[in-house]
């Protein structure tokens, strides 16, 4: 699927073709960090309140409002702690459908972090497949020239309805500020850490460090996109409000 908004965008050559061995390794590594995380917050007893926005994106929320859809046996499977592995299926899932680049990988660990400095939510059993999913989702439309559409990732995870990543997607980007912004240097220092997983690895770190052209060109579109992801959340605020405020005329007259 090709996106329009992409055609008025710097086009990002990429320089990064990798067979399929290279990109599992790259997806391994994100998932050693994320489930790193998550063992983390969970040693530290950090909870996330019930109607918080940061609740918005744990997998309870969902279970709370459709007690049906969901056996005991599948409640107890999403509040598991993730091992590496499980990360690693999910992400590859993801990678297998979208056909994301690899770089994307970085880039969504720069906007995870980010959601967790602004709101300092925790990473959670039922909340990093969410934010795994909408970060993935908004870097690959801010790198990706091609990128899948929110309905093509709802049946990927189909945990969510369309309607519903819409708004995960809108509530993570409200909460990031619409801060999509990747400066050269902040990509290469996550870069590194990534590429620093491997140094006791056998295998090299097969993803290349981006030029100094891709750099600058990363730099202009994450700052374009942030123009045009919050000008999109100013339209949909004012949508919200106009139907909200028929919604209560409505009311009041019958």
């Amino acid at each position: 699927m090709v996106d329009k908004k992409s055609e008025t965008l710097g086009s990002i050559p990429k320089g990064s073709t990798l067979d399929k061995i290279n990109v599992d390794l790259i997806l391994n590594a994100v998932a050693t960090i994320l489930q790193s995380q998550i063992m983390e917050d969970q040693a530290s007893s950090k909870i996330i309140a019930p109607g918080s926005d940061v609740f918005f994106f744990s997998e309870e929320k969902y279970i709370l409002e459709k007690p049906d859809a969901f056996d005991k046996v599948r409640i107890a499977l999403l509040r598991e702690s993730p091992s590496v592995e499980n990360i690693f299926e999910f992400m590859k899932a993801l990678y297998e459908c979208a056909q994301f680049s690899p770089e994307c990988c970085i880039i969504s660990l720069v906007y995870i972090n980010r959601m967790i400095a602004f709101t300092e939510m925790p990473l959670q059993p039922t909340n990093w497949r969410p934010l795994a999913l909408c970060s993935l989702l908004v870097a690959q439309k801010v790198w990706d020239d091609r990128y899948l559409s929110n309905a093509d990732f709802a049946f990927i995870y189909p945990f969510f309805v369309t309607e519903e990543i819409n708004k995960l997607e809108q509530k993570f980007l409200e909460l990031i500020q619409y801060n999509v912004t990747v400066k050269s240097n902040l990509y290469a220092k996550y870069y590194f850490e990534l590429r620093g997983l491997f140094k006791d690895n056998e295998k090299e770190f097969p993803l290349q460090q981006i030029n100094r052209q891709d750099a600058e060109l990363l730099e202009q579109r994450s700052r374009e996109y942030k123009d045009i992801f919050e000008g999109e959340g100013q339209k949909a605020k004012k949508k919200a409000n106009s139907t909200f405020g028929q919604l209560t005329t409505k009311n009041i007259w019958d």
